[in-house]
């Protein structure tokens, strides 16, 4: 078995038992859990809510370093009336939002509404911290001696926020100069 497959089997043993999920990649694996996927009826509007953490992990088995690269998505959208006029006028609306990176990332929700069977309860229960994800990967890698190295979007957002800040003491420059 090569170091990269006892990583992966490794890191699919500890998330055994989770609510996480392991499927190899072709450079590699990812870790994912599903946050919520509920689709629930407030007074005047239905909704729908799809909510996922990934752990996108890049390997480099020659030089037995790891990338992680944090993937998180949440698709929202609800149709019924808007009442806020007084007037129930009929609405339909969306959201899409994602990130990618190194996301440092702590939530929780909690929804009771009607669920799609008609019955009154709780339709959305989660709580997430993403430092748990990354220890099941981490952990198991550093026992087997990977070492974990910045991804490509991490990468990205240091360069530019190396750039702002280069931006930045350029006009205090200019400024004290001018001044």
């Amino acid at each position: 078995m090569s170091t990269k497959q006892e990583l992966i089997a490794a890191v699919r043993a500890r998330t055994e038992g989770t609510p996480y999920k392991l499927e190899e990649t072709a450079d590699g694996f990812d870790v994912g859990i599903d946050l919520a996927d509920a689709t629930y009826y407030t007074l005047m509007y239905q909704k729908k809510l799809e909510k996922t953490f990934t752990y996108r992990v890049k390997l480099d088995e020659a030089s037995q370093t790891m990338s992680i690269t944090d993937d998180s998505y949440e698709l929202t959208w609800k149709r019924g009336a808007d009442v806020s006029g007084g007037t129930p006028v009929p609405t339909m609306g969306a959201r899409l939002s994602r990130s990618m990176g190194r996301l440092e990332s702590k939530s929780f929700e909690k929804t009771y509404a009607v669920n799609q069977d008609g019955d009154f309860g709780k339709v959305v229960d989660y709580s997430f911290d993403s430092s748990e994800g990354r220890k099941l990967i981490r952990e198991p890698a550093q026992q087997q001696g990977w070492k974990e190295q910045a991804g490509t979007q991490q990468k990205i957002g240091i360069a530019f926020a190396v750039g702002a800040l280069v931006l930045v003491l350029v006009v205090v420059v200019l400024l004290l100069v001018l001044l």
